[in-house]
């Protein structure tokens, strides 16, 4: 079963921490308002791989949001309402490894899906500690760091089973992880509890690659005045994020929302092939109409196959910038936080809403790759109209 990541990178001058890391992609388009006539049902059974026994009570999930159910005794589940368009499922039941499968559906109705699950197996290579030392704990600071973010939502968020996480180091340097069973995540800023099947993780001279399957669920407010905090806060991580970047330029609102893009113009058709900092400064004006050119964002939307889908289409690298917040940006004349997105195959397909449903391989290099579980919104997420 394939896997696709988003490599997100931070790149700026020297003297700046650089990292790397991944994202698990979001195969969703569950944020449309579809009619019922054009919903999909999926339904079916989760059984044991090897002996074909219904697992009772396993977790059926769309990945990275808080739509998901639970079999019957059974094994049998049924996950109704979904709109038409691509999913990720994901399936899980203790004991056993998470699967992940990609579907698509192209017509309504009800769809049938048998999912069948291995049983867990003991991680090779790994060393695993009884009891706490100074060393675990140690790489346990980097792995939460890395996982939360540094931001104040993270302060506000705390990894519940530690315990779970197997941890290794090689002999060139690298810290890698992995979960026995899912990482438990309670983010008190944003208001979910998040359970996080960590396939990959790997930390290295200040870059760290991870990846695997996400079940966000809502934690309960104690009183109206957690609620609207929560709310605050997720509005707050919901601007300047990626999905608000999609989502401006489908609506053809780039600038309202306080962004704005630049698209590099090919090398063939530049009138010079280098520019050179002013005074030894880097002025994005000096790229203008020469290296890079403003587009508005709602040029490079295309409609998809199906009406939840969008292509979002440039065969050149475009440069983003948010401009209601300061930030670091290879450029003194936009201080403002600085991203730049590739598109190796020349289109990614996204939904309305603004999130990405077929990649392609799309990088993002810079601050809307930042990301991490204390500011990550599930895929369901709406914005108040």
């Amino acid at each position: 079963m394939s896997q696709f990541y988003i490599i997100s990178m931070f790149c700026y001058p020297t003297g700046l921490r650089k990292f790397l890391f991944l994202l698990p992609i979001l195969f969703v388009s569950v944020l449309c308002q579809a009619q019922q006539t054009n919903t999909v049902t999926l339904a079916g059974t989760v059984t044991d791989e090897k002996t074909g026994k219904p697992l009772p009570f396993a977790n059926v999930f769309i990945n990275n949001s808080t739509i998901g159910t639970s079999a019957d005794g059974d094994g049998n589940y049924r996950l109704g309402n979904l709109p038409i368009g691509t999913l990720e499922i994901g399936v899980s039941f203790l004991g056993y490894e998470t699967v992940r499968q990609t579907l698509r559906f192209e017509q309504p109705g009800v769809k049938k899906v048998v999912f069948k699950l291995k049983e867990g197996m003991e991680l090779q290579g790994v060393t695993v500690y009884a009891r706490k030392n100074k060393r675990r704990e140690k790489n346990l600071k980097i792995i939460t760091r890395e996982l939360l973010g540094t931001n104040s939502f993270a302060k506000l968020s705390k990894i519940l089973n530690p315990e779970v996480l197997r941890i290794s180091e090689d002999d060139n340097g690298h810290l890698s992880a992995q979960t026995t069973k899912p990482l438990i995540i309670e983010n008190n800023a944003l208001g979910y509890r998040i359970f996080q099947d960590l396939d990959d993780f790997d930390f290295y001279e200040g870059k760290v690659y991870y990846g695997g399957s996400t079940r966000f669920e809502l934690l309960k407010p104690k009183d109206d005045i957690q609620k609207k905090f929560w709310r605050t806060n997720q509005e707050t991580a919901y601007k300047g994020s990626l999905k608000h970047l999609l989502a401006s330029m489908v609506a053809d609102s780039v600038a309202e929302a306080g962004f704005k893009v630049y698209q590099t113009i090919p090398e063939s058709m530049r009138i010079f092939n280098t520019v050179r900092p002013v005074n030894g400064v880097n002025l994005l004006s000096n790229h203008l109409n020469n290296r890079i050119v403003p587009v508005r964002g709602v040029k490079l939307i295309q409609p998809g196959e199906l009406e939840t889908e969008r292509l979002l289409v440039s065969q050149t690298v475009l440069e983003v910038f948010y401009t209601k917040r300061k930030g670091r940006s290879p450029y003194a004349d936009m201080p403002y936080p600085h991203t730049q997105l590739t598109f190796p195959n020349g289109y990614i397909v996204i939904t309305p809403q603004g999130w990405v449903v077929m990649p392609m391989g799309f990088e993002i290099a810079g601050d809307l790759g930042k990301d991490r579980f204390a500011s990550l919104l599930p895929a369901d997420w709406k914005r108040d109209e």
